[in-house]
């Protein structure tokens, strides 16, 4: 009998995962895990899924392969894998062995080459073999069982984007995703050209060229004979100028299927120790995914005692789905009263793709409405979100409201906005990483969303493609939230966070929404001509390091740089890696007096920074309302604060001069101006407030320079004797203590040796002495209780302050100090949002919050409403708390965000 035989591109799928979920998934100590949590919800749902017999990882080494010194500079242009990203390879290979999977690298090989070997060997002996990878180049590897049974098969379960997006491809798969034969793909491939390798192909030659190429005439030679003899006159001088090229690549391309002493004995079904895995998962605070991973191990391989809380053989009920399908808008029967759930689906990302439908449910039945009868019930859906007799729940609702609100739901009034269940869950347990239904299900009504026989639905569910299983999908997740709605309240009750939901949160979710669907207006034309800018600076500075070097190199290459600096240049650098010396930012700083190429160096990667972050970024997430509509997250920092991606608009840059020119895309609607209104040093004044420090209270009451009050309590001098290095110093620890800063990270910012550092720490603690107590009382407090609680109740788990492992004790009583210092500022920021937003649209003004950036919020604002809008701004942020020290507000106003700034 054929056994099926999952194989993984480790990396591959390690660099997806990373790039798909957010990099501020931490845990309580700061270890970064997006990574390493992708990779793992994307192992659980392969096992789930293909129910495979034997499986293999492969890595790849760090060591130069054959190809290296086949093609000149190959992969020379890759950008350096990011330092968080580097990090967590390690914490993937110890999941892989934790899990006891099998895993092959081979020194001089690249993993698809194993997996190619692997596959090969597995297919001839009659296997059918599913590579999962994010590499084109396996699409070559495909091949389909012949008729006679006498092989195997091996498909491509291609990761296309994210950790959601797969597609699964035969022979027939590959043809219409390329239109060529997977037999012929290298040459395809070699003609097309691949950045990520640094094999250019032929200019003018794409996808659909390079398919007709190799159609036509079958291999190079043909290409290079009678096609460029037929071939149009532009094409044929490229094809000429470029064949040494295109044959480059074509030996480069093939991959190696007999790589020496690996064979298909490596292939084994993992026996893993269970508790050590459990230790890791728990390390790496994956509470929910450890049991759905250790759940697909007893699935697929039978290990007892693997299952956890999430096991479908468990406790568990199931869940009763009295599903129906809504074919137009008469059918559809809205509740007059009680509770009422409300789900999407969309084609792609949650409210950014196109609806493929939606769910409502009640205790009674699910309603299933297809994605063309949704724009026909929109009316309906207005009135029941405006009702004061209906409850709207959902989960992650804010995406649902901003893909109705393109349909043509108002979101002015959306007074029946129940409870989010992904919201409820973060307040709940801050440190999850995801809030998926399915496990908030489980954990909170003892609930099994799945039907039987079917993987999790959750946010890494891939989902299925037929109507039936879409309506069931969703269906199956409405049902779930109207089960879920009394016990998390309960739980919510039980912790004192209801108020914290009801007066902050919830009303957050329709602010957000609305800011989110509005968005702000860009200048596109500015952009494109800053973008153009950068990429002449950072062309100018690239020729420059360049000239420096003393000869023409890739300067993004992290090989090549190396050898410049160090091998050429000689410098000499303390901060080594297993490649060689590190070339990141840490590594040159100290080499900046050594020789004027490490200034050049850094002016080159900041505009190439903001270059290719910043200026093309920006200008492809414009809509076609020319608007950027960027995502604005309630569920992801710890300390309560809200981010932003898509782009993440709280990182645009301000520091540097030409990052500050950014901000003058950001224009006004037509008739309109910016106003901008941030809060005047709310973590200071947080600090203040809580340690009820006299020196600081009285700073901040007599409106004196609290930098300069600092100072001279710090330094031992008079307000005249205090100069402005003094008083940089004390502005550094006044805002560095806000975030947990010790005597280390205090000298680098200064740079100035520790001990120096410690002096002024010491001294500041001697000058406030209530701020030193008030620190060791918080992480007394939060060590007896387990978390740590704001004035509004947020609460914050921090596990470690128990921890036996001394650097893991000590960073989280860091969070601890630090946790009710930013969460209280935090909370304060989202109750002045949510009033300003509110008494806008009660107030009836056209003015709208259109952005919201660290502590910042702009409002686009009628001429008209200057003076009214203004004055409400002011009040609602000096209103938002009652603290023993006045909040102040800075507003200014602009025709762009930057002007606004001043």
């Amino acid at each position: 009998m054929a056994r099926t035989i999952l194989l993984l591109d480790g990396n591959s799928l390690t660099y997806r995962a990373f790039f798909a979920l957010p990099s501020d998934m931490a845990t309580a100590s700061g270890q970064v895990t997006n990574a390493v949590f992708g990779f793992t919800s994307m192992l659980q749902y392969l096992l789930n899924e293909q129910k495979p017999d034997l499986v293999c990882v492969t890595f790849d080494r760090p060591e130069p392969t054959f190809r290296h010194e086949m093609v000149k500079d190959y992969k020379a242009g890759r950008a350096e894998t990011p330092d968080i990203l580097r990090q967590q390879m390690g914490l993937v290979r110890q999941v892989v062995e934790v899990l006891d999977l099998p895993c092959v690298e081979v020194i001089g090989f690249e993993a698809d080459d194993v997996l190619a070997t692997l596959a090969t060997q597995a297919r001839a002996v009659g296997d059918n073999v599913i590579i999962v990878t994010g590499d084109r180049d396996s699409y070559q590897l495909v091949e389909d069982a012949p008729a006679d049974g006498s092989a195997g098969s091996i498909r491509v379960l291609y990761n296309k984007r994210g950790v959601s997006d797969y597609a699964l491809y035969d022979e027939a798969g590959i043809v219409e995703r390329t239109g060529v034969h997977p037999t012929v793909y290298p040459l395809y491939a070699s003609l097309r050209g691949d950045p990520s390798d640094n094999l250019p192909g032929v200019p003018g030659v794409g996808e659909k060229t390079a398919a007709k190429l190799i159609n036509d005439y079958g291999d190079l030679d043909g290409v290079f004979s009678a096609g460029v003899a037929k071939a149009s006159p532009k094409l044929r001088e490229n094809l000429i100028a470029w064949e040494e090229q295109v044959r480059s690549n074509a030996r480069a391309t093939p991959l190696i299927r007999d790589v020496p002493n690996v064979t298909i004995d490596v292939l084994r079904a993992p026996n893993p120790d269970l508790g050590a895995a459990r230790e890791m998962f728990k390390a790496l605070e994956f509470r929910a995914l450890s049991d759905r991973v250790l759940d697909a191990f007893a699935t697929t391989w039978g290990i007892e005692g693997t299952g956890g809380t999430a096991s479908p053989q468990g406790n568990l009920k199931p869940l009763e789905l009295n599903l129906r399908t809504v074919t137009s808008a008469i059918d559809l029967v809205l509740p007059t009263e009680g509770n009422v759930a409300i789900v999407g689906s969309w084609v792609g990302t949650a409210g950014r793709s196109e609806l493929t439908g939606l769910a409502l449910a009640t205790e009674a039945e699910v309603q299933f409405v297809p994605a063309d009868v949704v724009p026909h019930i929109i009316d309906a859906l207005a009135s029941m979100f405006a009702s004061d007799v209906v409850w709207v729940h959902g989960h992650k609702i804010k995406e649902l409201l901003r893909s109705l609100h393109f349909l043509g739901l108002p979101l002015d009034h959306l007074e029946a906005l129940g409870l989010d269940t992904a919201v409820a869950g973060y307040l709940l347990d801050p440190a999850e990483n995801v809030y998926a239904l399915d496990e908030l299900a489980r954990q909170y009504a003892e609930i099994d969303v799945r039907p039987t026989d079917a993987a999790p639905i959750g946010q890494l569910d891939f989902g299925g493609s037929a109507a039936s299983d879409l309506a069931d999908a969703t269906g199956r997740n409405a049902a779930a939230i109207v089960v879920l709605v009394e016990p998390m309240l309960t739980s919510m009750r039980a912790r004192g966070l209801q108020k914290l939901y009801d007066e902050i949160e919830r009303p957050l979710i329709a602010g957000l929404a609305r800011m989110e669907a509005l968005g702000v207006r860009i200048d596109t034309t500015y952009l494109k001509e800053l973008s153009q800018s950068l990429t002449s600076q950072a062309r100018t500075w690239e020729l420059e390091v360049q000239r420096l070097a003393g000869e023409d190199f890739v300067v993004n290459s992290v090989p090549q740089l190396r050898r410049i600096l160090f091998d050429k240049l000689e410098l000499k650098s303390g901060k080594k890696t297993k490649t060689g010396y590190s070339t990141d930012a840490q590594a040159l700083e100290p080499l900046r007096e050594d020789h004027p190429i490490i200034d050049a160096i850094f002016r080159y990667r900041e505009l190439e920074k903001l270059r290719s972050t910043y200026g093309e970024n920006l200008i492809n997430e414009v809509g076609s309302d020319g608007r950027i509509h960027a995502t604005f997250n309630q569920t992801v920092a710890r300390t309560g604060r809200l981010s932003s991606d898509q782009p993440n608009l709280h990182n645009i840059p301000i520091r540097s001069e030409e990052g500050r020119q950014f901000r003058r895309a950001f224009i006004p609607a037509d008739g309109c101006e910016l106003l901008v209104a941030d809060y005047n040093q709310i973590e200071l004044r947080v600090i203040a407030h809580l340690a009820q420090d006299p020196g600081l209270v009285e700073a901040f009451r007599t409106r004196a320079d609290v930098h300069s009050e600092t100072a001279k309590r710090v330094f031992g001098v008079e307000a005249a004797e205090v100069t402005l290095a003094m008083r940089s110093k004390a502005k550094m620890v006044s805002y560095g203590l806000a975030y947990g800063m010790e005597s280390f990270g205090l000298a680098q910012r200064l740079s100035i040796p520790q001990k120096e550092a410690a002096e002024i720490l010491n001294a500041y603690f001697e000058a406030f002495p209530n701020v030193r107590a008030y620190m060791d009382a918080s992480v007394n407090e939060a060590r007896n209780k387990g978390f740590t609680e704001t004035l509004f109740g947020r609460r914050r788990l921090i596990p470690d302050l128990q921890s036996p492992n001394y650097s893991r004790r000590m960073a989280a009583e860091r969070q601890a100090m630090n946790a009710g210092i930013q969460g209280l500022a935090a909370d304060i920021f989202k109750v002045a949002l949510v009033r300003l937003d509110q008494a806008l649209v009660d107030g009836g003004f056209a003015s709208r919050i259109i952005l919201q950036v660290h502590d910042e919020i702009v409002v686009e604002v009628p001429f008209a409403e200057h003076d009214a809008v203004g004055a409400l701004t002011v009040e609602t942020m000096r209103d938002a708390a009652a603290l023993d020290v006045p909040l102040e507000t800075n507003v200014s106003w602009g025709k762009t965000w930057a002007d606004a700034k001043g």
